[in-house]
């Protein structure tokens, strides 16, 4: 027997954090807070061209039974509606990590990577997935006992059927096996046409992996330029290449290293850089908690301008750079974009597409995703070396 419950998710906030979002969102914070924890009403993911006709996956999709659409004025990006739905209660529970327990949320099934508590756990029971504060997200199917779970910490722990957020499991439809789409945020699309890519060009990509705007680059050049994609981590830069491959891009070039010294040790003179470096994340949804400290934000703000710096120094004059990040503080989007300005050599120009709303410049150039209006928080900026 089980009873149904529809999940709320309650965030709280480190003080200091609090007062940074505050100066950005001004009498109305606690909307955007709560609207993290939730989603918006689209669930995103990119039509891929190089693999197949845009129409024909998605019709493909809604003969599946899915109710798969495509934006009005982003043609490459396809969605499907997104609704909340109720979580059956099993005795059993299994403890996923926060990451594990927000995928889940979204349809995901549990992975033995992010199972943190299992006891007793035998393969067929019926479960429910719970964080570490007991919220359920997510029930289903165990298709591994706690001794398999501990020993070998791979494979499937919980097939889940009933998620938060009615979603389909799409990494294992065969339009995302065979490479027709990719699950990737309507900002991180639009970042990719701000950068405005040409065949021909030589472009860098400062931070590829998991080389979800790497492979939108390649879409959107058909393959025709040469783009180089970093990233410090063998492993990452090993994922980066399999989704290159899956799909379908081609004249590209990964490079395993630390990417803030490329321009010490590497000669690219590049037409455009794309810089969208490790970021607090708040704008990513759902949110089941939020650690992150002014701190944090602090470290990562000064981290970020070591990617601009280098990115300045490898685009040609008159070469483009793009900066952007999935959040939303505006120590890691306003500040650094003017720190390009005052200390780099860039200009900064209109970041069009304007899909999200303006930023908070004075000039209303960049270009901001908020949570509660967006379904995503994120920032975009464009310059141009002088």
């Amino acid at each position: 027997m089980y009873q149904a419950l529809k999940v709320q998710t309650l965030l709280g906030l480190d003080e200091s954090l609090r007062n940074s979002l505050a100066t950005v969102y001004d009498g109305r914070l606690e909307s955007v807070i709560q609207s993290l924890g939730g989603m918006g009403p689209r669930y995103y993911f990119r039509l891929n061209d190089l693999a197949g006709s845009q129409h024909d996956t998605l019709e493909s999709m809604r003969d599946g039974g899915l109710e798969a659409g495509s934006h009005e004025s982003m043609m490459d990006a396809g969605y499907l509606p997104v609704r909340e739905s109720t979580i059956p209660l099993n005795e059993m529970q299994v403890q996923a990590d926060r990451f594990a327990a927000e995928a889940v949320m979204q349809g995901a099934h549990l992975y033995a990577r992010g199972v943190r508590n299992c006891k007793k756990l035998k393969t067929g029971m019926n479960v429910t997935v719970v964080d570490k504060n007991g919220t359920p997200v997510g029930s289903g199917i165990s298709r591994q006992s706690e001794t398999s779970i501990l020993r070998y910490h791979q494979g499937i722990a919980v097939e889940i059927l009933h998620s938060r957020f009615r979603l389909p499991h799409m990494r294992e439809t065969s339009w995302y096996e065979t490479g027709l789409i990719h699950l990737q945020s309507l900002p991180a699309m639009v970042t990719c046409q701000v950068l405005d890519p040409k065949p021909g060009e030589v472009i860098v990509d400062l931070n590829c992996a998991p080389a979800g705007k790497m492979s939108y680059l390649c879409q959107l050049t058909k393959n025709r330029a040469k783009i180089v994609g970093f990233d410090r981590n063998e492993e990452k830069i090993q994922k980066a290449r399999e989704h290159l491959e899956r799909l379908r891009c081609e004249n590209y070039q990964l490079i395993a290293h630390d990417s803030r010294y490329a321009h010490l040790d590497y000669k690219l003179n590049a037409d455009k850089v794309l810089v969208d470096p490790p970021c607090t994340g708040l704008g990513v949804m759902p949110k089941l908690s939020i650690e992150t400290t002014k701190k944090d934000i602090e470290n990562l703000s000064s981290y970020q301008k070591q990617f601009m710096t280098t990115a300045a120094a490898l685009v040609k004059q008159g070469g483009t750079v793009v900066y952007s990040v999935c959040t939303v503080t505006g120590e890691e989007c306003e500040e650094v974009a003017n720190f390009a300005e005052e200390k780099l050599g860039l200009v900064k120009v209109a970041a069009s597409p304007s899909v999200g709303r303006a930023g908070l410049d004075s000039e209303k150039l960049t270009q901001r995703f908020d949570p509660e209006l967006d379904g995503a928080g994120y920032f975009i900026a464009k310059f141009v070396k002088q």
